[in-house]
């Protein structure tokens, strides 16, 4: 917002020449160099069970802040990766099926509690909130349901909400379908700048998060 947009500012800041730079230069520098992640809250989710968010809705979360996006989101699949995460107090993500690390939360994925998950991680622009976002595809479900999201790489893809059970339980899963409805891409530029950082993480990353995945069982 501009200055002079704030009709209650106690000072004239446009008049002082207070602001020097654009929104564009305040956009990088208070960026977090985590993108955004694109993730399913279920009844699982902290958010959900605090009534802060609706339940079974796409969450585009950038750090504290959780956008809704609704049961229905369409983006457009850019590229993916392997991803392997451990989730405590802090997340730390290993991108190479060798590292020994990456390995090791593999094997104890299963195991009850854990915190650990494994999947591909899918880059992805959100054309109704003209952003990109990361899709991780970490449970069981998820990685079932994870070829119909590759298959769509280069391509348009319906995020939607499916039902799945078995004899004892009940939950909601990511369900992956061909978009049908048309949406402007952002320039090659700026998506071939997201494919090379994307392409190119660290050995393994470390970010502190408050929450956790909503669909980390199942």
């Amino acid at each position: 917002m501009s200055p002079e947009a704030n009709d209650n500012a106690l000072i004239p800041v446009g008049e002082l020449g207070a602001v020097k730079y654009d929104d564009e230069t305040f956009d990088k520098i208070a960026a977090s160099k985590y993108l955004a992640r694109i993730q399913l809250m279920t009844s699982n989710s902290k958010p959900c069970k605090g009534g802060e968010f609706p339940t079974n809705h796409y969450a585009f979360v950038r750090g504290k802040t959780n956008t809704d996006m609704t049961a229905e989101v369409n983006v457009l699949v850019i590229a993916w990766r392997p991803a392997a995460i451990r989730m405590d107090n802090s997340v730390m993500a290993f991108y190479d099926t060798e590292n020994p690390e990456f390995k090791k939360i593999v094997d104890e994925a299963d195991e009850k509690d854990s915190g650990c998950m494994f999947g591909p991680e899918f880059l992805c622009y959100v054309p109704s909130l003209k952003d990109f976002g990361i899709f991780f595809m970490g449970s069981k479900s998820s990685r079932n349901e994870s070829p119909s999201m590759k298959a769509l790489i280069g391509k348009s893809a319906t995020l939607r909400v499916q039902k799945l059970s078995n004899k004892k339980y009940e939950w909601f899963s990511p369900q992956v379908v061909p978009c049908s409805t048309p949406f402007e891409i952002p320039e090659m530029d700026l998506i071939k700048e997201q494919v090379e950082k994307f392409n190119n993480p660290p050995v393994n990353d470390v970010e502190t998060v408050d929450g956790d995945d909503s669909e980390r069982a199942r």
